[in-house]
């Protein structure tokens, strides 16, 4: 029987690789990389996952995207939120149980692509390499970001949009463009790879033989209408919900604001300080995939493949360019390819070595480096993925970022407040309404965009100030954080920091978060509290409205070390 890890129509591989073949390799680096994830699976949620789990949140409770949480982005990721949490539970290890889960599925449908582009041995190298890198501190892999998504059904659909090639089969036309369509509802810049899959796909049919050019085209179209088809669908439950004129606003007018504040002047600037980090503990993974898109332009077993590869390569790349921002999440989207081409470049030197050396010895030592260098990715991020604790590995990522306070401060307005009882987040930080169980006083659940130089501001800023006072929130929490403000807290509107000079006199600070050092938070309450409130190490401060100061309070002043 031919061993999983040699090229269709080859010699058996001898000794060892039949006795372990690379399946059983692709078994060990995914239970390895879910063993990281389950131990880190209580890593404190960033505010993208905030966000997402708390409108997942509401609409597990039946309340639509869009009315008490407002947002840029599509609702795919958020929906993905509510799945998930439905079945692992509405905790940070519930969610990213799920995230484990899905990856490793990406990781799976990488090893059937890659082995029925190439052979075994491709797809084995595809599995592992995305697993491996999608789970790398660099790109912020160990949470659940939307891109984990987009990655999920991008590939699920570039896996059909294969068979389809192949086979001409409707159903799995279908299937393919309403996959990448629900790749664009996880992230908007899916829609690139989308645009390549149409463009690719309608090339393949009208150079396919034995069916007439009404056939070919009705393909082309059927493909088409299923991408667009779960944006429609989307439009319609939002404006049958009643939300749909804040959906567009935001998506569609805010966003475009927001994917132009930078200009193409400053794109390579950006770029150069992203990139780098976003590959440092990989980058032998991404040279091999260099190595592989080179090599896909010579052999004749690439033949009819490479156009398809490159065109693949090339839409991914461009995922991460919209807005010139390059943040590290967005080269999640960019793995699945990064990972095929990676495949190609073992696989291609794999062959040349049998074919021109022929050394039986040495057949295959082009996989057994391709190992060491795996085993050498997870040596880079050793310290993370083994050592720190949740709480430290967040500290080591996110530096200065108030995650983990986020955490503490939730705890204390759930145990403090009624199930029904409103609060006020002023920062960025959605995870704290997620993780205290309790509704926005706005949907602003960001600031950013009240700080930004954009049209929408001033606007933006009344509108978030008339709905807190409103809905008089029980708690409010201001975020000290300048992270959370992108520049100083309160950010630069004037309007906005005088209404609150004078709205916080309505309630009582009762407690705050100081950074002590990188690893260590101490948290003040009660009277003390009011003594600390300029401190330059606060990072959130905590009020009650005055009509409710002097209920129960479950904390006492304490030090907190990340360990």
């Amino acid at each position: 029987m031919r061993s999983p890890l040699t090229a269709a129509g080859t010699r058996s591989a001898p000794g060892w690789l039949q006795r372990f073949p690379g399946w059983w390799f692709t078994a060990a680096v995914l239970v390895a990389v879910a063993a990281v994830r389950l131990r880190l699976a209580d890593i404190p949620l960033e505010r993208d996952e905030g966000e997402y789990a708390y409108t997942g949140q509401l609409m597990l409770q039946g309340i639509p995207p869009y009315q008490l949480a407002y947002s840029m982005k599509f609702p795919g990721a958020a929906t993905m939120y509510a799945l998930v949490m439905a079945v692992f539970g509405q905790t940070p290890a519930g969610i990213h149980l799920g995230v484990m889960c899905l990856t490793t599925l990406t990781a799976l449908m990488l090893y059937w692509l890659g082995n029925r582009i190439l052979d075994p041995a491709a797809g084995m190298v595809a599995a592992t390499s995305y697993a491996v890198m999608a789970a790398t501190p660099d790109m912020m892999g160990l949470e659940g970001h939307a891109t984990h998504f987009a990655a999920f059904f991008v590939t699920g659909a570039t896996c059909l949009m294969w068979k389809a090639r192949q086979e001409f089969h409707w159903l799995q036309i279908a299937a393919s463009g309403f996959a990448f369509g629900l790749a664009i509802l996880m992230k908007q810049h899916a829609a690139l790879i989308a645009a390549w899959a149409l463009v690719a796909f309608a090339a393949a049919s009208f150079r396919r033989a034995g069916f007439s050019a009404g056939e070919r085209l009705a393909a082309v179209a059927a493909f088409g209408a299923a991408v667009v088809l779960p944006f429609a669908l989307c439009c319609l439950l939002l404006w049958m919900a009643g939300v749909f004129p804040k959906f567009w606003l935001w998506t569609v007018g805010y966003a475009r604001q927001y994917e132009t504040m930078h200009t193409i002047s400053q794109a390579g600037r950006w770029f150069g300080m992203r990139f780098p980090v976003a590959v440092s503990s990989t980058f032998c993974l991404w040279l091999l995939a260099i190595l592989g898109l080179i090599l896909i332009w010579f052999g004749e077993r690439f033949r009819g493949k490479r156009l398809w590869l490159a065109g693949f390569a090339g839409a991914s790349a461009l995922t991460v360019v919209p807005g010139f921002y390059f943040r590290l999440h967005y080269f999640l989207l960019v793995l699945p390819a990064v990972a095929l081409l990676a495949a190609c470049g073992v696989a291609a030197v794999n062959q040349y070595w049998r074919e021109r050396i022929g050394n039986p010895r040495l057949t295959h030592w082009p996989v057994i480096v391709y190992g060491l260098l795996l085993a050498a990715v997870f040596f880079n991020n050793r310290d993370i993925w083994l050592v720190q604790s949740p709480v430290s590995a967040s500290r080591a990522i996110y530096t200065a970022e108030s995650f983990p306070e986020a955490q503490s401060v939730a705890a204390f307005i759930r145990v403090n407040s009624p199930p029904d009882a409103r609060v006020a987040v002023l920062g960025s930080e959605p995870e704290i309404y997620f993780l205290s169980g309790r509704h926005s006083a706005t949907g602003y659940i960001y600031t950013y965009e009240l700080t930004e130089r954009q049209p929408f501001a001033r606007q933006m800023t009344r509108e978030m100030i008339q709905e807190v006072e409103t809905n008089a929130p029980e708690f409010v929490v201001f975020v000290e954080n300048p992270m959370s403000w992108d520049g100083p807290p309160g950010g630069h509107s004037s309007e906005f920091n005088s209404w609150w000079a004078a709205y916080r006199t309505q309630y009582d600070l009762i407690g705050l978060s100081q950074m002590v050092s990188p690893v260590e938070i101490r948290w003040i309450w009660g009277p003390a509290a009011a003594a600390q409130e300029h401190d330059a190490n606060t990072t959130l401060e905590l009020y009650r409205r005055k009509h409710l100061a002097g209920g129960p309070q479950s904390h006492t002043n304490e030090t907190i070390r990340a360990n």
